[in-house]
Formats: C-alpha cells, sequence, structure tokens
C-alpha cells in the first residue's frame, strides 16, 4: 500500500506540472492523458486499500468466500454437466428432445452457476470489505461482465458436449469441432471486457484518449476473433463441399454458414465506421457480431428444444396425448395439429425475443447519432425521419427478421402443417401466399415504423406517385389486386387444365402478377393475372361430384348394347338406395363380342353413406340379373 500510495503522488505531481495554470486549459497530449488517467486509477486502488477491514478475520472471510466462488464456477460445474451427460448417454437416447434439452441445460447450468459464483463474490468483497462507491460500481461491473462470459462458455459447451458426435446438437463441418467451445466464451469475454472499459472511464472520469486506446485494442482484438472464425467457417464448409462433390452427393451445411457474408459485411462497415472516427457506432457494430451470434445460437437452440417437447407431450402415446384422444375425444389428427401450432408460437415468441435483445443496443446512448438528412422539396413531409446509422440499421433488420420469419412460417405452413389438414392442394397454396404477402406487407411497415415513417407520410408519398401510377404502373396495380381475387374466390387452382389468351396447359403458380401455365409442349407460358379476371376462361378439369358413385358393368345375355343399357337402366332404378334426381347416368364404355361395358354414376340417397349405398345397389343388381337370367358383372 505505501508503494501504491508513492505511485499516485508522482503520478499527480507529473501531471501538475504538465499542466498550465491559465484559464483557456490546453488538449492534453496523449502521454499526459495516459499519465494523468492512471494516476487516478492507482489513486482510487489506494485509497481503497486504506480502508480496514470491517471485523479482524475479514481477510480470511474474503479469501476463503472468493475460493469457494472458484469452487462453484469451476469444479463444481464440471461435475454438473458431467452427471447431466452422463444422464442422458445412461438412457442411449438420441432423441432430438435429449439432445437440445441437453443442449439447453449445459447452458442454463452454465449461466446459473456463473451468476451464482459472481454473487457470491461480490456479497463477500461488501460483506468485509467497505467499498466506495466507484469500486463498488467496477466490482458490479465485474459481476456482470462474469455473467456474460458464463454465457458465452455455455453456448460453446452445448455445441460441443457430449463426447459422443451423434448427441451434439449440430453436426459441423470439419475444423469447427475444437474451436466451437472457445470462439463462444471468448465472445463473451470480449463483451465483457469492453463494457468493463467503458464502466471504468466513466468511473475515473477518464479522459477520451484513454478510452479511444482502450477500445481501439479491443476492437482490433474483437474484429480478429470474428475474422478468424469466419475464416474458419469458409474453410470448413469449402472442404465439406469438396468431399461431398467427390461423394456425389450434396453438402448439407447448416443454414447459420450462409449468414457469413453478412457477418463479413458488418465487420467491414464497423471497422471503417471506427477508423473514420464513428468510434462508439463502429465499436457497437463489432460487439453486435458477438452479441448477435450468441443470442442467435441460444434461439436456435431453444427452439428446437421447445419443438422436441411440445411434440413429447401431445405425442398419443404419452399421458397428454392419451387424454386427448381417449378422455376428451379428439382425434388424433387434431392433437398432431395443436401440437405444430403450439410449437411453431413458441418458436416465433423465442425469436421475437432474440431479435429484440440483439435490437436493444442499437436503441441505447452509446452510439453516435448522425446528423438528419432533409428529403428534396417533393418528399418534405419526411423531413423527420431518423436517419441515424442506428435506425437505418435497425430498420434493415427489422426488415430482414420480418422476411426471415414469414419465409420460415410459410416452409413449415407449406410441409409440416397443411399436409395434415383436409384441404387440397389448391388451398395451401392460397393460404400460403396470401400469408407471404401479408407477412412481408408488415415487415415493411414495420420497418417504415422504425424510421418514423407515419401512416400519413406513407399516404403524403402515395399521392405524389398517384400520376406515375396512374399511368405507367396501371396494369402491374391492376394484376397484383387480380392474383389476389383468385388467391381468395379461387376460380382456378393449382393443377387445372384451363385455356385463357390463346395459352392452354396445368397451372403451375399463381403469382403476385402473373400465373404461370405449363403447356402440352413442355413450354412455360406466363399469363397475367388480368386475364383470369376480365376474358373468357375455360377450366378444362373435370372435378368429381361430391357423393357419387362411379361403377363399371359387364353386362352379357343380351343381343344388342340397346337391350343391354335399357335392362341395366331399369335394375339400377329398381334400387331404393339410388337417388332418381339427378338420374342415374350410364355411357358405353366397349364392345365385345357377348358382353357390353358400361361406365355408370349414381348418387346415394339423402342419410345414407356412399359405401352403404354401393353396397345395396350391388346387391338389387344381383338380384334382378339372375330373375332375368342375365350376367352382370363389375369390370
Amino acid at each position: 500500500m505505501p508503494a501504491l500510495h508513492i505511485m499516485s503522488v508522482a503520478m499527480r505531481v507529473a501531471t501538475a506540472g504538465t499542466r498550465p495554470e491559465a484559464v483557456d486549459v490546453a488538449e492534453p497530449s496523449l502521454l499526459q492523458a495516459l499519465t494523468r488517467d492512471a494516476g487516478s486509477a492507482i489513486d482510487l486502488l489506494d485509497r481503497q486499500l486504506q480502508i480496514p477491514f470491517r471485523f479482524s478475520g475479514g481477510f480470511i472471510f474474503l479469501i476463503a468466500m472468493l475460493a469457494l466462488a472458484v469452487v462453484i464456477i469451476w469444479p463444481l460445474r464440471l461435475l454438473l454437466l458431467s452427471k447431466l451427460n452422463a444422464l442422458i448417454n445412461r438412457g442411449r437416447n438420441n432423441s432430438p428432445l435429449a439432445i437440445y434439452g441437453g443442449a439447453v441445460g449445459a447452458v442454463v447450468a452454465t449461466v446459473v452457476l456463473v451468476t451464482l459464483s459472481a454473487w457470491l463474490a461480490l456479497f463477500s468483497l461488501g460483506a468485509a470489505l467497505p467499498l466506495l462507491p466507484e469500486v463498488r460500481h467496477l466490482a458490479q461491473t465485474v459481476a456482470f461482465g462474469m455473467v456474460i462470459a458464463g454465457f458465452g462458455l455455455g453456448i460453446g459447451r452445448a455445441l460441443h458436449s457430449p463426447e459422443d458426435k451423434v448427441r451434439r446438437p449440430i453436426q459441423l463441418p470439419p475444423g469447427l469441432g475444437r474451436v466451437v467451445a472457445f470462439y463462444p466464451f471468448a465472445a463473451g469475454l470480449m463483451l465483457a471486457l469492453s463494457s468493463f472499459v467503458d464502466q471504468s472511464s466513466r468511473a475515473l472520469h477518464a479522459t477520451a484518449t484513454s478510452w479511444t486506446i482502450a477500445q481501439s485494442v479491443i476492437v482490433i482484438l474483437q474484429a480478429v476473433l470474428i475474422g478468424r472464425f469466419l475464416i474458419l467457417a469458409g474453410q470448413a464448409r469449402e472442404r465439406q463441399v469438396e468431399t461431398a462433390a467427390s461423394a456425389g452427393k450434396e453438402a448439407g451445411i447448416p443454414a447459420v454458414f450462409g449468414l457469413t457474408t453478412v457477418a463479413w459485411l458488418v465487420l467491414f462497415v464497423g471497422c471503417s465506421a471506427f477508423l473514420m472516427g464513428r468510434t462508439r457506432f463502429g465499436a457497437l457494430l463489432v460487439q453486435e457480431l458477438l452479441w448477435a451470434g450468441l443470442l442467435l445460437t441460444l434461439a436456435w437452440l431453444l427452439t428446437r428444444f421447445l419443438d422436441a417437447l411440445v411434440m413429447r407431450l401431445l405425442d398419443t402415446d404419452r399421458r397428454a396425448g392419451r387424454f386427448a384422444t381417449g378422455i376428451v375425444g379428439v382425434g388424433q389428427a387434431r392433437v398432431a395439429q395443436t401440437a405444430m401450432l403450439g410449437s411453431i408460437v413458441l418458436t416465433v415468441l423465442v425469436w421475437i425475443v432474440a431479435l429484440a435483445l440483439i435490437a436493444a443496443p442499437l436503441q441505447g446512448d452509446g452510439a453516435t447519432v448522425a446528423d438528419q438528412m432533409r428529403p428534396t422539396p417533393l418528399m418534405s413531409a419526411l423531413g423527420s425521419l431518423n436517419m441515424s446509422p442506428r435506425t437505418i440499421l435497425t430498420a434493415i433488420a427489422v426488415l430482414v427478421a420480418g422476411i426471415a420469419l414469414t419465409r420460415l412460417f410459410r416452409q413449415w405452413l407449406e410441409d409440416r402443417f397443411l399436409p395434415s389438414t383436409s384441404l387440397d392442394l389448391g388451398a395451401r397454396s392460397s393460404i400460403t401466399t396470401t400469408l407471404g404477402y401479408v407477412g412481408v406487407i408488415l415487415a415493411m411497415l414495420t420497418a417504415t415504423t422504425v424510421l418514423g415513417v407515419q401512416l400519413e407520410k406513407i399516404t403524403l408519398i402515395a399521392s405524389a406517385l398517384s400520376v406515375g401510377i396512374g399511368f405507367g404502373l396501371q396494369s402491374i396495380i391492376q394484376n397484383f389486386v387480380s392474383g389476389l381475387i383468385l388467391l381468395i374466390e379461387r376460380p382456378v387452382t393449382l393443377g387445372d387444365w384451363v385455356s385463357v389468351s390463346g395459352a392452354e396447359g396445368t397451372i403451375r403458380k399463381i403469382r403476385v402478377r402473373a400465373t404461370e401455365i405449363a403447356t402440352s409442349d413442355g413450354s412455360i407460358s406466363i399469363v397475367p393475372n388480368s386475364a383470369f379476371i376480365s376474358t373468357t376462361v375455360t377450366n378444362r378439369t373435370v372435378r368429381p361430384t361430391p357423393g357419387h358413385i362411379d361403377l363399371q358393368f359387364v353386362v352379357a345375355g343380351e343381343i344388342s348394347a340397346d337391350a343391354a343399357m335399357v335392362a341395366l337402366e331399369a335394375m339400377i332404378g329398381g334400387c331404393d338406395a339410388i337417388r332418381h334426381d339427378p338420374a342415374p347416368a350410364i355411357y358405353v364404355h366397349g364392345l365385345g363380342e357377348d358382353s357390353y361395358t358400361f361406365d355408370v354414376q349414381v348418387y346415394p340417397v339423402a342419410g345414407r353413406a356412399s359405401q352403404e349405398a354401393r353396397s345395396g345397389l350391388l346387391l338389387s343388381v344381383s338380384r334382378q340379373s339372375r330373375a332375368q337370367n342375365l350376367k352382370i358383372s363389375l369390370a
């Protein structure tokens, strides 16, 4: 402590000797700024060490509690995680619930134990020693940094555990298995270090020069960390593609690696902004990459775990599923649909929370706000737009996230939910297409709201562009509205054979502007949607009438086809299970030497099932054919 006291006095003397006595204080040089801030830090530490402990055994108590905190954060955590892995391995269960449940459990256990250790260290420090306000604030910052680092440590543990690679939540390409446990922890540690430097500067009232130098070092380390990981991910992806290509297979690369281009772009923008003097904004962007990587990984693990959990709980072999199907009387298909709906609701909630947490730092006061940009006189009403880099990035993130969630939801509807319903292919396509349009529109409206564009301003823009819409965009708007009418009214659906505007073929896709028709010669005709509304459309698709029965009879024993048809019509008319309005339809299908084949279409009477009516018709025809000495059979 005397040595620290002497050093602090020397620092104050050195800085005092270089500080002018005039009223206009000049900006301190780099050496002066660093010397003064170092002296402030040493002085704070010296003043804290001059304060005695609260009781005689305070030092021993503090050492013991800190040792206990280390035991909790290291040996106890490893023991608990090993027990968790042993529990999963004991059942040899490779189900998604066990795999993702173990990963989420590793994250939760690590964060809880690290938080407990940080709280214990902070409590013991305050209980044993009276803390200065600045020291207490820095101690709380360190404790919070420990939690963030523990969060990254838990993510890394979840991705790299257990030792059996088959039971890991994500099958990483070769070359990333060993580093995947390190980089999340390093990301959390870098975030904690950046927070500590910022709070230390505020507590010590440090100069902007010292803060910039310290943050520059941290930003360089963070950029190197992110760049190194992206390079390793790219190399691993190339090796996996080459291996799959040599084997004649398609490489199954996790979708998360498709975001590397975006990460490189954000990293370049952040570093460029930092070098151009936008220090806080550049540092914030680089930190956002680390923060987003951790949160997106956790959100992905949580959504997979919740999906597996809901499917398991509502399984018809489980208690809840048996209760719903056996006691309540709900069909198995409805239970499965309920499970999928519950899964998608939880998934959307998790991703919304994750995206909100990712965007939260952009809404803080730490970022530098650029000067507002005034638009042209035509867009003068948009002058209140907040065109700062923070709001622009937030709006872009909201738009991209909204479109991504819309596509995920649409894919889930197409692949999982709608196939389990009784809707036909055309109805499924209409639902998914309409919801896709609604999702994109909502994402765009939300992004414009983030930028400060209100509804009245959108109306002003629409009125300013009304002339252009009236002339140049009239056909586009007409086709768009016609496409919505086709999706809602469904006069034609996917798979229909239609003839419209000189094109004839099968409807392949109904898009927002035009409809694709696959013709008989293998070509694709693009027909504007307005043609289906304003012109005559011939739909040559024969749809079966609900409730009708189709049969094919072979009649033998008559001298002519006319006599055979009359006899068959009389026998069908004598069946009380068949309706006479509409009358049965009988068509000649084939002619033989001694027999005749007829296609018959009949309708069951009201209140009778088709199967019951069919059985009654066959019995009636069989009895009457014997009486008339005719031989009648089904083709």
